[in-house]
């Protein structure tokens, strides 16, 4: 596979027509997450694909790799940006694994490289957010607050001092090569 470097965004898909081929649990995770970023979300199965499909739309994933050729045409054709899973040949972008708690949202990827580490990084990503509880939760809002409060010029800096008070301990370990399948 080729590198492709990737630009690392936040669309902003909200109100916006987003289109999701593929009827399995990926395309139901794509369709959500783009239904919880506010976007007008129409989903429908491979079988159902037809050339027009893409019209209108903002953004198209297809998690269906028997219609994803097809599916890049239509949506090009139309304007639309797309994304075919594990097909990145053939996508405008990777979707990063995405690792939550409360409003902290990291996005993970490997440039569409290996989006089985990006899954492994976003479980322990998650591990670590999970472990520190309504800490983080209360510092964001402290930071919000704090944000509201002072005034625009200056603040960036002053906000940074305050959020230097959060630290990430550790290190990340691969262990050596067992008897890994494949």
């Amino acid at each position: 596979m080729t590198a492709r470097p990737a630009l690392a965004i936040s669309l902003y898909v909200s109100g916006r027509r987003c289109v999701v081929i593929g009827d399995d649990s990926q395309a139901e995770e794509r369709a959500r997450r783009l239904r919880q970023a506010g976007a007008e979300v129409l989903t429908l199965p491979a079988a159902s694909f037809e050339p027009g499909t893409c019209r209108g739309a903002f953004f198209v994933a297809c998690c269906d790799p028997s219609v994803a050729s097809a599916a890049s045409a239509d949506a090009r054709a139309h304007g639309a940006l797309f994304y075919a899973l594990d097909l990145p040949d053939l996508s405008d972008l990777a979707l990063p694994a995405l690792a939550q708690h409360g409003p902290v949202t990291l996005a993970i990827s490997t440039d569409g490289r290996a989006p089985v580490l990006a899954r492994r990084l976003r479980e322990e990503l998650e591990r670590l957010l999970t472990s520190c509880g309504n800490v983080l939760d209360t510092f964001v809002e402290e930071l919000v607050q704090r944000r509201e409060k002072l005034p625009r010029e200056g603040r960036k800096d002053l906000l940074y001092a305050v959020a230097k008070r959060l630290r990430i301990e550790g290190r990340i370990i691969v262990e050596p090569t067992s008897n890994d399948p494949g």
